[in-house]
């Protein structure tokens, strides 16, 4: 997993569709959280924190809540 800077991070959570924690895409599988938003130069009061997950069967993205 390549880490990527808040900018990085933004940029492509900016493209993606949300998706519910534990939510499925194609199939019964979970998805793989594959980055998780960089702390840096965030305030670290705000707990609202998301992540990118990914179906490992098609590899399609999804943005996601980290609960």
């Amino acid at each position: 997993m390549k880490k990527l800077t808040l900018t990085e991070y933004r940029s492509l959570a900016y493209t993606l569709r949300p998706i519910k924690p534990l939510g499925t895409c194609c199939g019964n599988v979970l998805l793989e959280t594959i980055h998780v938003e960089p702390l840096a130069g965030r305030s670290k009061t705000v707990v609202k924190h998301t992540c990118v997950v990914q179906c490992p069967e098609c590899n399609k993205m999804y943005l996601s809540k980290l609960d």
